[in-house]
């Protein structure tokens, strides 16, 4: 028989993705009837990390309008047909990371995604939404076949994963800040247990059933909505493209001439993180019975990969 081929691209600066993937994987381990090709998806500038303050915030501007960034020359690998695709991504300001972006508007993605099934797995702090969109958007322009989509985040309380992913930004350090508060990122648990996930793409890839995998992985908790952080996406996603336009003003990336309005915005993200945030959590469960109907067509959409 001959063996299905898998690419896996990714691209990932802490390592967390790639973790993730390799567990996620691991029911294909022994299954000689399978070839994996890794791809590691390297900007020819790449971004750091950890990251400074100022460079971390200076990536707002072009991740919010995806206009994506020169990469590294794609080996040979890239221009052959697979039976299935893997997309291993993190979520920059509400958007797929600027290379993951870069990676989907080219060209040869395109060719290389027409038709064939795809799967992606997103591991953020906890707010994926308007990402997620723009990933369908892109699955959609290439004309790919998306199948399913996993969603792994940090799942402490929003303000405490605020402070812990800062920590593990720009110290470049997974523990615990100040000896007590949890780790950064996705726990280890959530990664050991990512096996489920390949376990059951392997099931519905060998029964012909891929068409029932992103049901399987919303049934096992795979894609887990929660609503009050989903609706403030929606709203500091407009106020994200207000900020964006106010910058570019002053210049593209590493322009010193905007990183007086970067520290504006800034200023304004942590005040309304700490200070707002809180007081929009506790108005939206106040007034949800009177958007039910909303909220739950919008959670059906997030869990799904229709277009």
């Amino acid at each position: 028989m001959e063996k299905k081929k898998v690419l896996v691209a990714y691209y990932s600066q802490s390592g967390q993705v790639r973790e993730i993937i390799d567990r996620f994987l691991s029911p294909f381990d022994s299954d000689e009837n399978y070839e994996f090709f890794f791809h590691q998806i390297k900007p020819v500038n790449d971004y750091p990390f950890p990251w400074t303050s100022e460079q971390f915030f200076d990536s707002f501007p072009e991740s919010v309008t995806e206009v994506g960034c020169d990469l590294k020359a794609y080996p040979p690998q890239l221009k052959q047909k697979y039976d299935l695709i893997i997309l291993g991504f993190q979520t920059w300001y509400l958007s797929p990371s600027i290379p993951t972006t870069a990676f989907l508007q080219s060209q040869d993605f395109k060719d290389l995604a027409k038709d064939v099934p795809i799967i992606t797995i997103n591991a953020c702090r906890n707010m994926w939404f308007m990402a997620q969109r723009s990933i369908r958007k892109y699955l959609n322009q290439a004309k790919a076949n998306y199948v399913g989509h996993l969603v792994l985040f940090d799942k402490v309380n929003n303000l405490t994963s605020v402070i812990t992913i800062m920590h593990w930004a720009f110290t470049g350090r997974k523990d615990k800040k100040w000896g007590w508060l949890p780790k950064p990122g996705v726990s280890d648990q959530d990664i050991q247990s990512s096996n489920i996930y390949g376990e059951i793409l392997k099931d519905k890839w060998e029964s012909d059933k891929l068409n029932e995998l992103q049901e399987e992985y919303v049934a096992n908790n795979g894609v887990h909505v929660l609503p009050h952080l989903m609706s403030m996406e929606h709203k500091a996603k407009r106020i994200f493209k207000i900020w964006t336009k106010f910058v570019l003003k002053k210049g593209g990336p590493e322009n010193p001439a905007r990183a007086g309005r970067l520290k504006l915005f800034k200023n304004y993200l942590l005040l309304m993180i700490f200070l707002m945030a809180p007081i929009a959590t506790v108005v939206f469960y106040i007034t949800y019975p009177l958007f039910f109907l909303r909220i739950r067509k919008n959670i059906k959409y997030y869990q799904s990969v229709g277009s």
